[in-house]
């Protein structure tokens, strides 16, 4: 692929990010303490979301219309444990789907980017995005390995 190709062309496309996200949701949803955070959503949804606002942040079609992360995560209390711990969930699904290293890298980076939005010190720097929302707060069970 020629140097001017996006991250979006050079991870393989759609199939590709698809594929990731398949992986790294099935890691999700099984999970017992990140799981918590989505089990109002169905998992299809959430993969075919993240799906298209990855595809657009790496340089592919823009078909994405969904709440962008800061506004999308303002009511969870994300603490920089959690972010962690769903990074490095990341990072092995991209392993798992056989992205290179470099390609790994790339696509942690754009993930990463969003890391000062969305964390939280503590759970009173959460918002309501709508009246009748909850503030979302599910703390790291001891089953958990603390992440470093």
């Amino acid at each position: 692929m020629s140097s001017n190709s996006t991250l979006f062309d050079r991870v393989g496309g759609y199939p590709t990010v698809k594929k990731v996200h398949k992986i790294f949701y099935d890691k999700i949803y099984a999970d017992s303490w990140i799981g918590q955070f989505f089990k109002e959503v169905k998992q299809e949804v959430i993969e075919d979301q993240q799906t298209d606002f990855m595809v657009h942040a790496m340089g592919g079609p823009d078909k994405y219309n969904g709440a962008f992360p800061v506004s999308a995560h303002r009511h969870m209390n994300i603490t920089i444990e959690l972010f962690e711990y769903r990074h490095e969930m990341l990072k092995q699904s991209l392993k798992e789907a056989g992205l290179s290293t470099d390609l790994i890298e790339s696509w942690l980076k754009i993930d990463g980017a969003f890391k000062k939005g969305i964390v939280k010190k503590n759970i009173s720097d959460c918002t309501r995005r709508f009246a009748t929302d909850e503030i979302v707060d599910h703390p790291q069970p001891s089953s958990i390995k603390k992440v470093a």
